[in-house]
């Protein structure tokens, strides 16, 4: 496999890699966990940051650029650093009021943008945030491991007065929902500072001269009502020693992927937060296999997942979902649901009335292809996750209980890739075929489709999430169609889209989207309302209980430096800086 692909595979597919997500059932519509639940505010006892500072987690192994930043706890720094362009709920809608664009309008096409930029933002040296620091840093996402994935149809961006201008290659009415991104000083992108390659940001916090600690920056406003002066930063690499500095208060707040290989095993006593995400878990099918070609087995195994299991088995971190967007979203549709539930009769009674019958008696069904043909589906699963081959173990039982044969064969990681890649296996010392595969996407915030489903284009890296082999070259038409609608029609236009891809087509079956979460000792905290761009979103507003009432009056705030006038040549490109 070529590096480009492992790199596709890994950075936009997840497709393997532990989580494990949510579903359906028959219970569609009783949406138990649709709101991401929190413990916060809620009456408790109170007990105190232990060491009487508040600490977070960091890795000095990994980087703290918020660009790159992969690692979980390197990630909550960002947060704290760094200002988000817009925020997101948990609906995945625009929180109006709380980032630096504070208001935006596209034409009628949905390419061209124009996002105004509210004053009053000051970078941690002083400078006032300017709408060439915004293209500037959307021309580092771009280019970015973290953010590349979002921005396929991204042309480039320029200043204006107070505004930036954006250009799209197709229309995109949703663009806005996808620039919860972080915003750097202009030029800073290659800064050395105390804690490795961090740029000048002008979140409610920046690094102390040792590097060792956050401190407030004094060009925030309201910065004298944080909740903290310091936040001070530990290093705990390995899972044992992070859970018992947490435990035992040397930590005092920690992201967690309850999916993931990476889920640490948190007391239940401590409060949980959780938060929704766009990872969404999904069975596909290899449309060249013998039954994987056809639209009515395709259209049949929409009925054959139990997915409120899979939720059962991720302790309720999960939300159960038949179409690909976050059921709480205002354009979920809804009235498909019950078409796509939970039901073994149902996808029987579809095979059956197909001709896959048992001709023979013998309790199997067979294929009729000149004469009746036993069937055996080969369906891989990455063994990293328990919760995910737990989905498949159940299938497996379940076919079988309706005579259908499934093989699951539990890949590593390697493997996995190399199968999907391939669309083949060693199973022993046969080669066999992939017929189905359990994937996971981490899809964007306006839930497009098109790189899971465009027919895949080895000279485009982006179309690489697609192992289907589908030919279907109708499915980005109508995606795009779902994009440039205005919001009286997109509700219609994505009801559309899913009924094209669950009922006629088949592509794949939706399992569930997962949920993370904000964990911090119960008493602690107060006020906690994280979201999947920025989990310590309203820190600024948080309660944070010490045994000392007594801190440090905060001292009066400098005047703001003079801000340069921004360039009117700067399209968002990297910088030689």
């Amino acid at each position: 496999m070529t590096t480009r692909v492992r790199r596709i595979l890994a950075l936009l597919l997840i497709l393997a890699m532990a989580l494990s997500l949510a579903a359906c059932g028959s219970g569609l519509g009783d949406l138990e966990n649709e709101i991401p639940e929190s413990s916060g505010g809620k009456d408790v006892e109170r007990a105190p940051a232990l060491d009487n500072v508040f600490s977070v987690n960091s890795n000095s192994k990994y980087s703290k650029n918020p660009f790159v930043a992969t690692n979980h706890a390197n990630q909550l720094i960002c947060s704290l650093v760094y200002e988000n362009m817009i925020e997101l709920d948990n609906n995945f809608e625009v929180i109006r009021g709380s980032g630096i664009i504070s208001d935006w309008k596209c034409d009628d096409t949905g390419k061209n943008w124009e996002l105004t930029i509210e004053p009053g933002h000051y970078f941690s040296d002083g400078t006032e945030v300017m709408p060439r620091d915004v293209s500037y840093s959307m021309g580092w996402a771009i280019n970015s491991d973290r953010y590349w994935g979002r921005f396929a149809s991204y042309q480039g961006a320029s200043p204006g007065e107070g505004v930036v201008y954006v250009t799209l290659g197709i229309g995109d009415r949703q663009f806005i929902k996808l620039l919860n991104l972080p915003v750097i000083k202009h030029g800073t992108y290659g800064d050395l500072g105390p804690a490795g390659n961090t740029p000048i940001g002008s979140g409610p916090y920046c690094y102390n001269e040792e590097g060792d600690a956050l401190v407030r920056n004094e060009y925030y406003p309201g910065y004298e009502d944080l909740p903290v002066d310091t936040v001070y930063l530990k290093e705990y690499n390995s899972a044992d020693t992070i859970i018992s500095a947490f435990e035992d208060g040397y930590i005092d707040v920690v992201i967690n992927d309850p999916s993931s290989y990476t889920n640490l095993g948190y007391a239940s006593s401590n409060e949980f937060h959780t938060f929704a995400t766009t990872n969404m878990h999904f069975v596909a099918f290899n449309e060249e296999s013998m039954l994987g070609k056809y639209s009515y087995f395709r259209i049949a195994m929409q009925h054959a997942f139990d997915r409120a299991y899979l939720v059962e088995l991720l302790h309720g971190n999960a939300v159960a979902a038949a179409l690909p967007m976050y059921p709480t979203c205002s354009a979920y549709p809804r009235a498909l649901e019950d078409r796509l539930n939970y039901d073994l009769d149902t996808c029987k009674n579809i095979l059956l009335a197909a001709g896959i019958q048992d001709y023979d008696e013998d309790g199997q069904l067979e294929f009729m292809s000149g004469s009746p043909q036993k069937i055996e589906l080969h369906f891989v699963v990455c063994a990293d996750s328990s919760a995910k081959c737990g989905i498949a173990r159940r299938f497996q039982e379940d076919m079988a209980s309706i005579g259908l044969r499934v093989t699951v064969h539990e890949l590593t990681w390697a493997e996995y890739c190399d199968a999907l890649e391939e669309g083949q296996f060693k199973a022993g010392k046969q080669t066999v075929p992939v017929d189905m595969y359990y994937g996971e996407v981490r899809l964007r915030n306006n839930f497009d489709l098109t790189e899971l489903l465009q027919p895949r284009d080895e000279s485009n890296e982006a179309t690489n999430q697609n192992f289907t082999r589908s030919k279907d070259n109708t499915i980005v038409a109508r995606i795009e169609r779902y994009l440039a609608a205005p919001d009286a029609t997109r509700a219609d236009e994505f009801y559309q889209l899913c009924d094209y891809i669950m009922n006629t087509n088949g592509s794949f079956v939706v399992i569930g989207f997962e949920k993370q979460q904000i964990i911090t000792r119960r008493g602690v905290c107060k006020g906690i309302n994280p979201n999947y761009g920025n989990p310590l979103f309203g820190f600024p507003s948080w309660e944070i209980t010490f045994d000392d009432a007594d801190r440090p009056a905060a001292t009066p705030r400098p005047s703001p430096a003079a801000s340069p006038e921004p360039t009117t040549n700067d399209k968002g490109e990297k910088n030689d800086d």
